[in-house]
């Protein structure tokens, strides 16, 4: 009896000493980092994914058996190979109108469809350039018209004088 008294009171003092007091540095414990929630519009849907960013590329590439080329004694059994080809990057020509999410409110965006800003010295030669191109034109059919009217005459002066013979040829 005395021997189980003493077996439970050792039992009792090694539970007990297994327990470690909390250590105090006198610090507070770091604040809790809650993530912010989600907010609705933000996430692109997987059909847009693709227009913003490419994914990576991978193949699979299917081997027979070989020999090890450091040890001829072992041999591989026939397995694949994964290989990435391309690893993830930003989609800088998208393709479509892409529609990226700037919170709450969504813009479509769509490169072929926003002109870009000329500068005045620019669009004043582009003036300048249609009005010389308008003359240009204006003095081609000018010259068209006159063209027409010199070999209508040249026919008429021709008509008139009859058809050229030949002196000394009798």
């Amino acid at each position: 009896m005395k021997n189980k008294i003493i077996i439970l009171l050792a039992l009792a003092f090694a539970l007990a000493g297994c327990e470690t007091p909390g250590k105090t540095s006198g610090k507070p414990p770091p604040p809790l980092v809650i993530p912010p929630a989600p907010v609705a519009g933000t996430q692109l849907d997987q059909k847009n994914m693709e227009n913003v960013r490419v994914g990576e590329s991978l193949k699979a590439y299917p081997v027979g058996r070989l020999v090890d080329p450091n040890n001829p004694n072992l041999m591989d059994e026939a397995h694949t190979i994964y290989r990435r080809e391309s690893g993830p990057s930003w989609n800088l020509n998208p393709n479509a109108p892409t529609v990226v999410p700037l919170g709450p409110v969504l813009a479509v965006a769509d490169p072929a469809k926003v002109p870009n800003p000329l500068s005045a010295e620019l669009e004043q030669k582009i003036a300048e350039q249609n009005q010389l191109m308008s003359s240009l034109i204006e003095q081609n059919e000018a010259l068209a018209a006159q063209i027409k009217k010199l070999t209508k005459d040249l026919a008429d002066v021709r008509a008139k004088q009859g058809p050229v013979t030949q002196e000394g040829g009798k």
